[in-house]
């Protein structure tokens, strides 16, 4: 007869949060309450979107139409799809986008930014 024995396993996990859940939605809702924002793309969105087709000035300007929360993965996500585009919609993170400084959430979302670049970086 087998004899039943208990094993204890202690395993180490670690969870890596990027964002605060809870400050990342009150940001989402006041850059809704704010849109359209105007912004500028950093260099590398300006190179994805120049790949994929679509035609941008030498000095591009973007307006973020709409935001998402896409979760701890996508962080908050924003529609800046220029008017007269209809085939498909232009959606990218909040830290591919800059805005004015002068702008009232200016300075919250570049510490989002600046917060989840960081956190990123750290989680490999």
């Amino acid at each position: 007869m087998f004899k039943s024995r208990e094993i204890s396993c202690w395993y180490k996990c670690e969870v890596t949060v990027i964002d605060n859940y809870a400050e990342a939605i009150a940001l989402v809702e006041r850059i809704k309450a704010a849109v359209p924002i105007p912004a500028r793309p950093t260099r590398q969105l300006v190179n994805l979107l120049r790949n994929k087709g679509v035609s941008l000035g030498a000095d591009p300007k973007l307006e973020i139409k709409d935001v998402y929360y896409g979760g701890d993965e996508g962080g908050i996500i924003c529609d800046v799809t220029p008017a007269g585009m209809s085939k498909e919609a232009i959606i990218c993170s909040l830290t591919h986008l800059r805005v004015h400084p002068k702008h009232p959430l200016a300075g919250e979302i570049r510490t989002y930014q600046d917060t989840r670049t960081r956190r990123l970086a750290r989680s490999g």
